[in-house]
């Protein structure tokens, strides 16, 4: 039912929109490591929102997706985007007003925290609890605030299969007031001036629409799982971890905190970028116009421009030192229309990722064909005495143009 083909890629702001939605691709490296980061920091009562964020994300969207429609096809509508965007399977069709228990033995979360991490003691699908209160919360008219949502069993525990409890009762996850719309920063880009930008560019945008789940519900590609993500979802992550680990530990909690969402960047760019540059799809698409390592960088953003992030460039460029551009991160923003201005840069993830893509590049011999893709390899190249450093200089929501970041060492 869902059918990814009725939403055009935007391509002057490199953007994706879906039923008022913007949507980003991410990986089960960055997602997983992003989340552990937020868990780990158990001082924080970080379940509210990590399950609030996702319902919010998807409350926008399956009441525009489902407008129109009778229950039965609302069930149907919610099922399938929820399986094309690459998180597992969902059945609906027991849903009531007095909500129910949902079982599944097919999610992306469950299925990729124990490949990254191994069994974990508590349920990790925070994501499908908030989805399955949205669903809920839209196929019965009920405010997100009168929801209680819960996964009881999880398969990252060891279990048969997740479970998720909905039902109505006084709400026990974070809700949010409403949002404002996306507003772009339509100015002068500076360009890649890559020969071959558009042909690596063009090649995934033809692709972008065969990116949907498979019939487990998993969008396995580039040698990693990705999912089409709410980008409001995964960024209030890192919002409301900021500002909890500002009213825990004020500065200190704040400059830890960025820290952390950096580390979880730098792992998006090791294993994700790693992934795409080993993989055939790189080998086919890309590999033939690469000459040299700072073609890999160019060849690699060409890429990632297609992935809903906004337009990445490069200002500078060598072994020691970088300054990467982006026009309308996807970041900068999502925190505009969630909570407006910001005192500082908040492109965690674009800017960890330009690092960890400088340290694949100029620290490996992945250009030679070294694959590079175990937790050992991410600490040892952390740990490295030439690692590299960032410094977030410029962002769209501290009234920059765009989002600029200088990568050194």
């Amino acid at each position: 039912m869902f059918d990814i083909h009725r939403y055009k890629f935007d391509e002057t702001h490199n953007a994706l929109d879906v039923a008022g939605e913007a949507m980003v691709f991410h990986c089960h490296h960055y997602m997983n490591y992003l989340q552990r980061s937020i868990l780990d920091a158990d001082y924080i009562d970080s379940r509210p929102f990590l399950i609030g964020a996702a319902a919010d994300a998807a409350w926008y969207q399956l009441k525009n997706l489902c407008a129109g429609l009778d229950r039965d096809a609302a069930r149907r509508m919610a099922e399938s985007a929820y399986k094309a965007f690459g998180y597992g399977l969902i059945d609906l069709s027991t849903m009531t007003e007095d909500g129910g228990e949902f079982s599944t033995v097919k999610s992306f979360f469950s299925r990729t925290w124990p490949m990254k991490f191994g069994p974990s003691t508590h349920p990790v699908d925070f994501y499908t609890t908030g989805y399955l209160a949205a669903a809920y919360a839209v196929l019965f008219d009920v405010p997100l605030s009168e929801i209680q949502a819960e996964q009881t069993h999880c398969m990252a525990c060891g279990e048969r299969a997740n479970v998720h409890l909905i039902r109505r009762g006084a709400g026990n996850f974070a809700t949010y007031p409403a949002k404002a719309p996306t507003r772009f920063k339509d100015v002068p880009k500076h360009a890649l001036n890559w020969a071959h930008e558009s042909a690596v560019t063009e090649a995934f945008l033809g692709a972008h629409a065969h990116f949907v789940g498979n019939e487990e519900g998993y969008i396995p590609a580039f040698g990693v799982y990705l999912v089409r993500v709410h980008s409001d979802y995964v960024n209030r992550l890192q919002f409301e971890f900021m500002r909890a680990m500002g009213e825990v530990a004020g500065e200190y909690g704040e400059t830890l905190g960025r820290e952390l969402l950096l580390e979880a960047g730098h792992a998006c760019g090791f294993f994700t970028y790693g992934g795409i540059m080993t993989s055939n799809e790189w080998a086919q698409a890309v590999k033939p116009y690469l000459h040299s390592r700072e073609d890999w960088i160019r060849g690699l953003l060409s890429l990632i421009n297609t992935m809903g992030w906004g337009y990445h460039t490069i200002i500078e460029l060598s072994p020691d030192r970088a300054v990467f551009r982006n026009y309308n991160d996807f970041e900068d923003l999502s925190h505009a229309r969630l909570y407006g201005p910001s005192r500082h840069p908040i492109h965690w993830a674009n800017s960890g990722g330009f690092t960890g893509l400088m340290q694949l590049i100029y620290n490996t011999d992945l250009v030679e064909g070294q694959r590079i893709d175990t937790e050992e390899g991410f600490r040892q190249m952390r740990r490295a005495k030439r690692g590299y450093k960032t410094r977030m200089t410029r962002g769209i929501t501290c009234g920059d143009d765009y989002l600029e970041v200088e990568v050194y060492r």
